[in-house]
């Protein structure tokens, strides 16, 4: 079986494939879940090709421009959703029958339709909540597969001491929920909480090098002047933040493995909710608890099951409330964290997700079709506009 695997239309320059593949090198969570999807695609014995915006080297993947890709040598094509524009494919309409569509993020019903409609394999979704939605038109459930993202294998518990910090793991943006962690610690620095914020993440892993940098050099000049920097002459001394920036997933490994717990996309709005976030899985391969909100791909992510540490509600109070439990019942929190380790080593470990690419390219089902429980209204409502078909109508109609 010959696959392309095809990173966005733009993405983060590399300066080879191998360091993204070993940990060495600072990555986003898209582009690096995208190439360790090719890696141990190729490591089971696929031959896999990778396709990129520029020429990137590497000794471990066959690795081509996206404007050099001959899509009639390939079986199968699993591509970003960049490279549908919602009317042409970037390898070809030629190729639609073969194309496995990978969403990042939520779209509309007319991207999912368009590119089904034109001849499209499969669209696939890295969670059930983000798949659910596609799946509210009947003639698509079986057409929207799911296929988690697997986490780097650098990521692994550590025996670094630990230090009385919360760690955000993501980009420094709004839509990260950047804005919403301000909130929430300088709500606990109100309450004098006996804890450290530090922060990984830089915003030039998602924006390449044309963004205007801010003196921090963590996120955007109009971001950091606008609200980080006001936010920084607020905090007393002993609670300045420590910006980390992008790191390395060997460096960000050991970075989780000195935190207490790990904060990510502590966000409530509904645009921007995860679909999948690797920072969580990340960071619970390292054995430790993720706090956030209860909201998309984050509750099929997260463990919990020894400690609630994501907010149903949304708002500062709510999250704030949990973090401030869990410092009062420390021993949960770190036996929550062992616990969420074994969770994502099975269930978004390299195996796991390997076994599942593999079934689907072979044709097969990789998870249940639809969900067997209601989590959230949103899921009543996709229930109901299957039943009463209202969905095919809105379906035709755009």
């Amino acid at each position: 079986m010959k696959i392309l695997v095809s990173l966005p239309r733009n993405h983060q320059k590399f300066n080879s494939i191998d360091s993204v593949l070993d940990g060495t090198a600072s990555c986003s969570g898209t582009d690096g879940a995208i190439i360790r999807m090719a890696g141990m695609l190729s490591d089971a014995g696929i031959d896999v090709t990778l396709s990129s915006a520029v020429e990137i080297e590497s000794t471990k993947l066959t690795c081509v421009k996206h404007d050099l890709v001959d899509a009639g040598k390939f079986d199968n094509l699993v591509v970003h959703q960049s490279h549908w524009n919602g009317n042409e494919l970037t390898f070809g309409n030629q190729s639609l029958s073969k194309t496995f569509l990978w969403l990042q993020n939520r779209t509309s019903w007319s991207f999912v339709s368009s590119f089904l409609n034109k001849g499209g394999n499969r669209i696939i979704c890295p969670s059930i909540s983000h798949a659910n939605v596609y799946r509210a038109v009947p003639q698509w459930a079986r057409k929207v597969n799911v296929v988690y993202n697997s986490y780097c294998p650098a990521f692994k518990p550590t025996l670094e001491q630990q230090v009385s910090i919360l760690l955000f793991v993501g980009a420094v943006t709004p839509s990260k929920g950047f804005v919403e962690l301000m909130q929430v610690w300088s709500h606990l620095v109100q309450q004098e909480v006996n804890l450290q914020l530090a922060v990984a993440g830089s915003l030039s892993l998602h924006q390449g090098s044309k963004f205007q940098q801010g003196s921090l050099g963590v996120a955007s000049s109009e971001f950091e002047n606008n609200y980080i920097q006001p936010w920084l002459k607020t905090l007393p001394e002993k609670y300045q933040p420590d910006f980390l920036g992008a790191l390395s997933p060997e460096s960000l490994q050991k970075a989780i493995g000195k935190s207490w717990a790990v904060i990510v996309n502590p966000s409530w709005n509904k645009s921007i909710i995860e679909t999948f976030c690797v920072a969580a899985v990340d960071a619970q391969a390292c054995d430790r608890t993720v706090f956030s909100l209860a909201e998309g791909g984050l509750k099929e992510t997260v463990y919990r099951g020894k400690f609630k540490s994501l907010a149903n509600e949304q708002s500062t109070e709510a999250l704030s409330k949990l973090i401030i439990n869990g410092l009062a019942h420390n021993e949960l929190v770190l036996e929550n964290g062992k616990l969420a380790g074994e969770f994502v080593r099975n269930k978004f470990g390299t195996e796991a997700i390997c076994k599942s690419w593999i079934a689907l390219l072979s044709g097969q089902q990789t998870e249940p079709v639809l969900p067997k429980n209601w989590e959230s209204t949103r899921d009543f409502w996709c229930d109901i506009l299957r039943s009463s078909g209202t969905s095919r109508l809105i379906s035709q109609y755009r």
